[in-house]
């Protein structure tokens, strides 16, 4: 018997969510919360996944059986079977596995927890194995895998979660390191509504087919925002940074895909003294975060949030991307 283990971030969007989909700039980083994936090989010839989010199930020549979670268990787990699938099949190696998967990422908030999951999956397979692959390789599989969740997926979130750190990233660009002068004190805050980035992608488009030059004009102050923000990045400018956080809100606001939880979590985020806080991911509800001028501040902010009754915490830039 084999066993592996890897492990991979989750991530936040700092600027420039929705409007990527449409060539924009964004800018992502990994976080220090991490989804750690258990492989190990097993003499049945089936594939047994379980995660601590309340899912598990087995695949085998019979097809699917759920084993916690229900028809729910199969839609977070097969991007996961498909991970190692696509190891064993690119190795022509015909073996059982147990996957153990433990996620310290809320689900369904933006997160980039499938991403990481998908990545981490791979990962933990192919290091069962004697040949490994490079992290290029392992990111191409993770992103397919992760294709059956979010089907148009730019790769955006598995590529951070991969390789780790702040990311400038654009369709026509690809990805390019941003080097931060000094620690960014953030605070995620989850508003508990759990949402899908395919609606609300969906729910963009519309209001841009309704709206074009409205949107053209949100866009242009979107990428600029990006530009600055990079810029405030580099040269250590964290109250430029914060009130340029706010304005990608209002821009994010406009489209339609703010909350009234959203818009509560900000509002207690900026009496508790935060920089900036806006949207992280597709919004809808999902999560929010905030800015902090220090450590001290950012407890404070991350207090507040909690005794208005919101699971948040304290996060870190993530330099260390996948972990094998």
């Amino acid at each position: 018997m084999n066993k592996s283990r890897a492990s991979a971030p989750a991530k936040v969007i700092l600027f420039g969510e929705h409007f990527v989909v449409y060539g924009n700039p964004a800018i992502l980083a990994s976080i220090n919360r991490r989804i750690v994936v258990d492989a190990r090989t097993i003499d049945e010839n089936r594939i047994l996944i379980k995660s601590n989010i309340g899912v598990a199930g087995e695949y085998s020549s019979l097809g699917f059986k759920a084993t916690e979670g229900g028809m729910e268990a199969k839609t977070t787990l097969d991007p996961l079977y498909c991970a190692a699938m696509q190891v064993l099949v690119a190795r022509s190696k015909k073996t059982g596995i147990k996957i153990a998967i433990s996620s310290g990422v809320p689900p369904g908030i933006g997160l980039g927890s499938s991403a990481a999951a998908c990545v981490s999956t791979v990962a933990a397979v192919n290091s069962l194995f004697q040949k490994k692959y490079s992290r290029q390789k392992i990111c191409k599989l993770a992103i397919e895998s992760e294709r059956l969740i979010h089907k148009n997926s730019s790769g955006a979130d598995c590529y951070v979660s991969t390789f780790g750190g702040l990311m400038h990233y654009s369709k026509t660009k690809g990805f390019k390191k941003i080097q931060a002068k000094g620690r960014l004190a953030l605070v995620i805050a989850s508003t508990g509504v759990r949402h899908s980035t395919g609606d609300i992608v969906a729910g963009v488009k519309k209001f841009k087919d309704r709206n074009e030059s409205l949107f053209q004009s949100l866009a242009k102050q979107a990428a600029g925002i990006c530009v600055q923000a990079q810029s405030a990045i580099a040269s250590g400018r964290p109250d430029e940074l914060g009130a340029l956080m706010n304005e990608n809100q209002m821009i994010l606001r406009q489209i339609g895909v703010s909350h009234y939880k959203v818009d509560d979590l900000l509002d207690i985020c900026s009496k508790a003294g935060a920089l900036g806080a806006k949207i992280t991911g597709a919004g809808g509800g999902g999560a929010v975060i905030a800015l902090a001028a220090s450590n001290q501040d950012r407890g404070k902010i991350a207090s507040r949030a909690e005794g208005a009754g919101y699971e948040s915490f304290e996060v870190e830039i993530d330099r260390k991307g996948l972990v094998v």
